[in-house]
C-alpha cells in the first residue's frame, strides 16, 4: 500500500481523506486490520493526527476499533448491503433530481469531461473507480444539499470497497459505461425520470455481482462458527 507523505491542510484531515481513499479504492480491504502506530510512520506524523483521523473514522462506522486497540476496516453483510444498495438509490435518485432543476448551463460541459475521462480509464480499475466517484458526485454537487452529500460520502465509503472488489475490478465495464452516458445525456436534457432509471440500473448491475458474493462469504462464516 502506497500512502503520500503530508504536506499541507490539517494534518488530520489530510490523513482522513488519504485513509478514507485507500479504504473506498480497496487498498485496505473490509476486516483487514491495521495500527495506529504503523501508519503514523507511513504517513511520517506523529500519533495524533492519525489517532483523530481514525476517531472520525469510526464515528461513520468505517472503521472499527476494537477492545485491544486492533484497528480494522468495517464489514457489511449482503442484508446489510442490500440496505445500503436502498439508500443509495433513494439518496442519490432525490440528489441527481435537485441537480437536473437547479443546475448551470456550465455544469453540462464538466460534467461530460469527468464522463470522457472515465472511459478513457476502463484498463485502469483505480482510477476508474476514483473517476466514477467524481462523476456521479460532479452531478450530485448540483443539489445544493450539503447534509445529503454527506450522507452519500459516508454511504459510498462503506459500500464501495465491496464495488471495486466484485464489480469494477477485473470486469467488464461496458454495460456501466452505457448506463453512466444515458445519466449523463438526461442530466444535460433535465430529465429526472430518465436519469433515476440509469441510475437504478447502473445500481442494479453492481448488486447482481456484489450480493451472491457476500452471500457465500457469509454462508462459509457460518459453516466455520459451527
Amino acid at each position: 500500500m502506497v500512502i503520500e507523505k503530508i504536506s499541507v491542510k490539517t494534518l488530520r484531515q489530510e490523513v482522513y481523506d488519504q485513509l478514507r481513499d485507500k479504504i473506498i479504492s480497496a487498498e485496505i480491504l473490509p476486516g483487514e486490520t491495521v495500527s495506529l502506530r504503523g501508519l503514523a510512520e507511513k504517513f511520517g506524523v506523529s500519533l495524533m493526527p492519525v489517532r483523530e483521523a481514525l476517531w472520525q473514522l469510526e464515528s461513520e462506522k468505517i472503521i472499527v476499533i476494537e477492545s485491544n486497540k486492533r484497528i480494522r476496516v468495517n464489514t457489511l453483510t449482503a442484508k446489510e448491503m442490500e440496505e445500503a444498495l436502498r439508500l443509495r438509490l433513494l439518496l442519490e435518485s432525490t440528489a441527481a433530481e435537485r441537480a437536473c432543476e437547479l443546475r448551470p448551463d456550465e455544469a453540462v460541459p464538466k460534467v461530460r469531461e469527468i464522463l470522457e475521462a472515465m472511459g478513457s480509464s476502463v484498463d485502469r480499475p483505480k482510477i476508474y473507480m476514483r473517476r466514477n466517484t467524481q462523476f456521479h458526485f460532479s452531478i450530485y454537487a448540483y443539489s445544493d444539499s450539503p447534509l445529503l452529500l454527506e450522507m452519500l460520502n459516508r454511504l459510498w465509503a462503506r459500500v464501495f470497497p465491496y464495488v471495486f472488489t466484485h464489480a469494477i475490478a477485473n470486469q467488464d465495464k461496458a454495460d456501466a459505461m452505457r448506463s453512466h452516458w444515458q445519466m449523463f445525456e438526461a442530466f444535460a436534457e433535465r430529465d429526472k425520470t430518465r436519469l433515476t432509471d440509469a441510475l437504478r440500473q447502473d445500481l442494479e448491475q453492481a448488486a447482481k455481482r456484489i450480493i451472491p458474493a457476500l452471500e457465500e462469504r457469509d454462508a462459509e462464516s457460518r459453516r466455520v462458527r459451527r
